[in-house]
């Protein structure tokens, strides 16, 4: 009987220890918020706007409803321009969440209406040419 009991107990650890490490817990923790925007290179003179990390410059950075900064607004002109119209805020809402939501769809990733690197490799972005202001096309970074 203590050794069915020690066995089960054991089993049950070991379930939520993989609760506990599930990827998307994982993955939550292991990128910072995304607050700010910069610039990205495309080809040639051609760039967009992308969310990224200040503390680290990094654009492996995710956001989820709640948010609000300058990288959820570069996040909402990409969506507004290149997919599909919504309010241009820079407050990560329901309807950025549902946004990002169709965005992954449409990029056949995984849909949790979370911004993160994958949904930012996956997405197409705005090209701007310098100091034009126009846009010159949506494409996927890959990047």
């Amino acid at each position: 009987m203590k050794r069915k009991l020690a066995s089960g107990l054991g089993a049950l650890s070991l379930g939520a220890g993989a609760v506990l490490a599930s990827p998307g817990a994982v993955q939550a923790a292991a990128y910072p918020t995304c607050n700010a925007q910069k610039v990205v290179s495309a080809s040639g003179s051609l760039f967009t706007y992308q969310p990224y990390y200040t503390g680290t410059g990094s654009r492996n950075c995710q956001m989820s409803q709640g948010a609000q900064s300058n990288a959820v607004y570069a996040l909402q002109i990409a969506i507004d321009t290149c997919y599909r119209d919504i309010s241009r805020d820079g407050i990560f809402g329901p309807e950025t969440r549902r946004a990002v939501r169709a965005v992954q769809d449409a990029a056949d990733v995984g849909v949790d209406g979370v911004y993160g690197p994958v949904t930012r490799k996956a997405m197409k972005w705005p090209l701007y040419k310098g100091g034009s202001g126009s846009v010159h096309g949506c494409v996927r970074l890959g990047v």
